[in-house]
């Protein structure tokens, strides 16, 4: 059973249009790469985004990219994907126990989720001493599998509810961190400015307990009933997609592969495949009533779109998400579902399909039930 979703963001915001005119100072003085960024930009579906980088800000001594001085290696990214990570993971989950009214010792699995960064001792060792969660805790760390992460650490939080013989059931905390701007590449190649454009930062905490909403160990936190119930998870890989999207670790941070076919790809390939998936699993298309798809950005949501013949209804949160966050990797799943819970009526036996796609190309689903 899920109970509830929070997040954490960045200090700095960026609107479209102060984004496109930072990349042009930073990526190019060439006429034709200065149009591409602003028709990227313009076509995004993005109006703002939260990064760490301050670039955002009007303050010049603040800027983490300055013009005639080299890009900063891996090696001080990294540094600032620990601290940032840190920061982001203590607030989205502080406000998750706060709001749930969790203790720290509730919690016997912690699942860790991102492709941004490292560093060990990890996330998980950070939150635990943190938070003083149990020292026994069991820990998954779900790292480098892109904007599907989440949903592979849904199936994670299966495993470990259905395989528990704890009474009460377990309660599993899964967090996920994304903090793409740190990986900003200046050479002004279509890869480079897409993902410039289109990836933002942010983070994520969703907390999962084995029991029904009537079990006493769900009922016991005040305001912390489940809003749904995990049904299931499937994943699919995609033949001869190795070059459609994946990124290799630089000298100069993570170097992104974005090919431009990867719209057709999941319009002809990846949306049939979730029809299948969804048949298979016993339900029929009409019978789902929410959608979280993973806003990747808006061709990949036309493409979904029109591959699953879905309603402007049924995008409102995957869009809303691009729009005011922009692509978030693997947490943007998480900021959809917690849109959908607070604004998407999700009433009891409500079906939620939630679908998103990592490197390769491959394909990451799950369904809920409203409860």
């Amino acid at each position: 059973m899920l109970i509830d979703i929070t997040t954490a963001l960045p200090p700095y915001k960026v609107s479209r249009r102060k984004a496109a005119e930072e990349l042009k100072k930073r990526m190019t003085g060439r006429p034709a790469a200065a149009r591409m960024i602003d028709m990227a930009a313009m076509h995004s579906g993005i109006d703002s985004r939260y990064v760490v980088v301050p670039d955002a800000e009007d303050n010049p001594s603040k800027v983490f990219y300055s013009k005639g001085t080299p890009p900063p290696g891996t090696k001080v990214r990294m540094q600032e994907y620990e601290k940032w990570s840190k920061d982001l993971t203590t607030k989205a989950i502080g406000d998750l126990l706060e709001k749930t009214n969790f203790k720290p010792s509730d919690i016997s699995r912690l699942i860790t989720v991102s492709c941004t960064g490292f560093f060990a001792p990890g996330l998980d060792y950070h939150i635990m001493k943190t938070f003083g969660l149990p020292q026994c805790t069991q820990r998954t760390n779900i790292g480098f599998m892109g904007c599907a992460a989440s949903v592979i650490g849904f199936t994670s939080v299966l495993e470990a509810l259905s395989s528990s013989k704890n009474a009460p059931p377990p309660n599993t905390l899964l967090v996920s961190v994304e903090l793409c701007s740190l990986h900003l590449q200046t050479e002004p190649t279509r890869d480079n400015i897409l993902s410039n454009v289109i990836f933002a930062d942010g983070c994520a905490a969703a907390l999962f307990t084995g029991g029904a909403a009537s079990h006493e160990g769900a009922a016991s936190h005040e305001g912390a009933a489940p809003r749904l119930q995990l049904l299931s998870t499937r994943s699919i890989m995609f033949d001869n997609s190795d070059d459609i999207m994946g990124w290799k670790i630089g000298d100069l941070g993570f170097e992104m592969i974005l090919s431009s076919d990867l719209p057709n790809i999941i319009l002809q390939q990846a949306a049939p495949a979730l029809l299948k998936i969804i048949d298979e699993s016993g339900f029929s298309k009409d019978e789902i009533r929410h959608w979280a798809l993973h806003p990747g950005g808006r061709a990949i949501l036309d493409a979904m779109q029109s591959g699953l013949q879905l309603s402007e209804s049924d995008m409102k949160a995957s869009r809303t998400v691009l729009k005011n966050y922009g692509n978030m990797s693997s947490a943007s799943i998480l900021f959809v579902m917690k849109d959908l819970l607070e604004n998407g009526g999700i009433k009891n036996g409500d079906i939620l399909c939630a679908a998103a796609f990592g490197p390769g190309l491959t394909m990451e689903t799950a369904f809920f039930k409203g409860v």
